[in-house]
């Protein structure tokens, strides 16, 4: 098995890696521009507080990355994932008595503490009470970007470059001439643009995070309501996120800038330091499940994208699932395939 990969963001890491554990050949191909992967803040969310529920396929997802990225590590000789858990402050009563709910249900045992009403920092506001999720940690981007380039750059299989349309011959399946069994499209928010792939719903979600310096929070837990304040090393903090849909601007500004301060000065007591201001592009889709599978009218065309938000929590799984779809022809998820939007194809 012979594979190119067109992007070398998380989701082209992430099958660039599982093809390589089955000992096959692959080529990835990456033009140096990853606005998403390196700039999000990789947090591992198991719950949806908005209901106050497990987070899609949490039982299945969550112990497959704990291996898969310690194993990843061990492999780069660097650390990227650190543990952490959530405190998340209840915005309403309601919140708090789902909280309560959750805590008698045995499927959430993993999942949460229950309510402690005596070890809620004295810096967070709070009115209804704060719950700690048993979260496994964040992801950070940048090193794990970094390590893992690095690593498959000394393999020989990271070569950074723009891809070509041009050079690419669908009927051959081949790209500069060379012939491939397999050609997969892991672009992040650039696949909107892929000739091959524009029928599928895949949109843009601009994203703004501020870096803070802020003394006194305590460093192994992630605070959040409205926004996230996430420790990382020496008393900086990443506060985040915006949503700006259907852009690509990365231009930062001044409103994002004052909506997340103001979320940070509705949650914690603490003065800060505003050190930095960064903007990325996330590759989401409407359902919220990642777009994987086969062009249905271009053989041997792959798409592996649209992780979205937590997307480092979902691609080390579904990179397994697709690979095993690409090699031994296991069947994909339906809730996955792009099969759900083959409605969305025009006839060429």
């Amino acid at each position: 098995m012979k594979t190119l990969i067109v992007g070398g963001g998380l989701a082209g890491i992430c099958v660039a890696h599982e093809i390589l554990r089955r000992d096959c050949q692959v080529t990835l191909i990456d033009s140096g521009i990853n606005h998403s992967s390196a700039i999000a803040a990789g947090m591992i969310n198991p719950m949806t507080f908005r209901k106050m529920v497990k987070t899609w396929m949490g039982d299945e997802l969550i112990p497959f990355l704990m291996e898969f990225y310690s194993d990843l590590e061990r492999k780069t000789g660097q650390q990227f994932f650190f543990e952490r858990t959530i405190r998340r402050a209840f915005s309403t009563a309601h919140e708090r008595e789902l909280w309560l709910e959750r805590e008698r249900d045995e499927e959430y045992r993993n999942y949460i503490f229950p309510i402690s009403t005596d070890d809620t920092p004295p810096y967070v506001r709070e009115e209804f009470g704060t719950g700690v999720v048993k979260c496994p940690g964040y992801i950070d981007a940048k090193t794990f970007l970094d390590a893992n380039q690095t690593y498959l750059r000394r393999k020989g299989i990271l070569r950074t470059e723009e891809f070509d349309f041009d050079q690419l011959d669908v009927d051959q399946s081949s790209y500069n001439g060379e012939r491939f069994d397999a050609i997969v499209f892991s672009e992040g928010y650039r696949g909107k643009q892929n000739p091959f792939f524009q029928y599928l719903p895949l949109e843009t979600t601009k994203g703004e995070v501020l870096t803070l310096n802020i003394q006194g929070l305590d460093t192994k837990e992630i605070v959040n309501r409205k926004c996230f304040i996430l420790p990382t090393h020496n008393d900086v903090y990443k506060l985040g996120a915006t949503f700006t849909w259907k852009t690509t601007d990365l231009s930062l500004t001044e409103e994002a800038k004052e909506e997340l301060l103001s979320q940070y000065s509705d949650l914690i007591k603490k003065p800060f330091h505003v050190a930095a201001h960064e903007a990325g592009i996330r590759p989401t889709v409407a359902d919220r499940r990642p777009l994987i599978g086969e062009h249905p009218k271009h053989k041997r065309i792959y798409i592996f994208n649209g992780m979205g938000t937590k997307g480092y929590m979902i691609a080390p799984y579904f990179a397994r699932h697709f690979v095993e779809h690409l090699v031994d022809h296991h069947e994909l998820l339906e809730e996955v395939s792009i099969v759900r939007f083959q409605n969305y194809l025009k006839e060429e």
